[in-house]
């Protein structure tokens, strides 16, 4: 994959984690329309477009003009006509459903955390590629499609897709953070040394107070090793459930491929989207799994 087509298609995957994003803000917020934050932004920007300047000057053109060149008297009305209309044009716009929207996604634009090629690791940055050339097979997939109506019943599943895709990039960004960590990777060597000459020590030590010293030591070095073993299993298991994962991508394509247009396929995609909502749920729960984890051991 060439660096251009790479970067377009990452960017066409970070816009549609964004439309997700956005949607859950809109599902969280029933109220949205009306954030006060959002309102004021909205407002400011209506008020002060380009728009809005080119209008004034204009108006104010005209009645001049009308002013010197046919009756002063006139131009205050049509100056004053043109105000109201324009409060009315602004009052519209500011409390229109899609500029609202294009605030929300600046807003939230920011939260986006998908950057493949961050990853370091060649073989977990592959298994991402992989993951983001199903997404866009499934994508123009269901784009390409000539029925409205296939397109629509596949609104959530597209939408699953993607969030499948950010948890997978979500994963293995934790598997390469980890894997990066040369002060993990010292302590997995140097703690179970540690341990052996410390047990070796209260073997030969005869002092009652330093032996329990030794105890508590080597007490607290052992938890230490068992959270390391615990990240290290967490770190394979992510790497096994990512292959399983983009397994899992491949079949919901070929899938989707078998599913025709007629009502009594929706039983397909409703089992379809419940498989992928079931693999989502696994990746974020051993995300979260590891999250944990990796914070003890630090």
């Amino acid at each position: 994959m060439s660096s251009n087509i790479r970067r377009d298609l990452e960017q066409r995957a970070q816009e549609a984690i964004l439309k997700n994003i956005v949607e859950n803000y809109k599902q969280q917020g029933k109220d949205w329309l009306n954030d006060p934050s959002i309102k004021k932004t909205v407002w400011e920007r209506v008020f002060f477009s380009v728009a809005s300047a080119l209008s004034l000057g204009g108006n104010i053109v005209v009645s001049g003009a009308i002013a010197i060149f046919v009756n002063w008297l006139l131009a205050v009305p049509v100056f004053f006509v043109w105000l109201i209309a324009q409060v009315i044009l602004l009052y519209l716009a500011a409390n229109n459903e899609k500029s609202h929207a294009r605030v929300v996604e600046e807003m939230l634009r920011p939260k986006i955390q998908f950057n493949p090629a961050s990853i370091q690791d060649r073989n977990i940055q592959a298994k991402v590629d992989e993951a983001l050339r199903y997404w866009e097979l499934i994508q123009n997939t269901v784009t390409k499609s000539g029925e409205v109506s296939m397109r629509d019943r596949f609104e959530r599943t597209t939408s699953e897709v993607t969030h499948w895709l950010q948890a997978v990039y979500d994963l293995a960004a934790r598997v390469d953070k980890f894997q990066l960590n040369q002060v993990i990777k010292q302590d997995m060597q140097r703690v179970p040394a540690d341990i052996r000459n410390l047990e070796q020590k209260l073997a030969r030590e005869r002092s009652p107070e330093v032996k329990r010293q030794l105890e508590r030591t080597i007490a607290d070095k052992q938890r230490q090793l068992q959270t390391l073993q615990s990240l290290e299993d967490s770190m394979e298991k992510a790497g096994y459930q990512l292959d399983s994962t983009i397994s899992a991508l491949g079949t919901i394509y070929s899938q989707l491929l078998l599913v025709g247009n007629k009502d009594e396929e929706g039983s397909r995609v409703n089992r379809l989207e419940d498989e992928i909502s079931e693999q989502v749920q696994r990746l974020e729960d051993l995300r979260e799994a590891m999250d944990e984890v990796y914070q003890s051991a630090r």
